[in-house]
């Protein structure tokens, strides 16, 4: 489940790319932070059987 949820995250979204775009700002923990939960969440709910590994994640 954990090469779905990478394909998914990275592949479909442009997670990499809003990630550098916060390199070096304040506040970059923050939102990087906010961003996974959004990702991950959004996998969740679109795939619920990967819903434990997204969880999992963004502990």
């Amino acid at each position: 489940m954990r090469w779905q949820v990478d394909y998914l995250c990275h592949a479909l979204s442009r997670y990499d790319t809003l990630l550098d775009g916060l390199f070096g700002a304040t506040g970059r923990a923050e939102a990087e932070r906010l961003l996974r939960e959004r990702v991950y969440g959004a996998i969740a709910r679109a795939y619920p059987r990967l819903a434990a590994e997204c969880a999992r994640r963004t502990r």
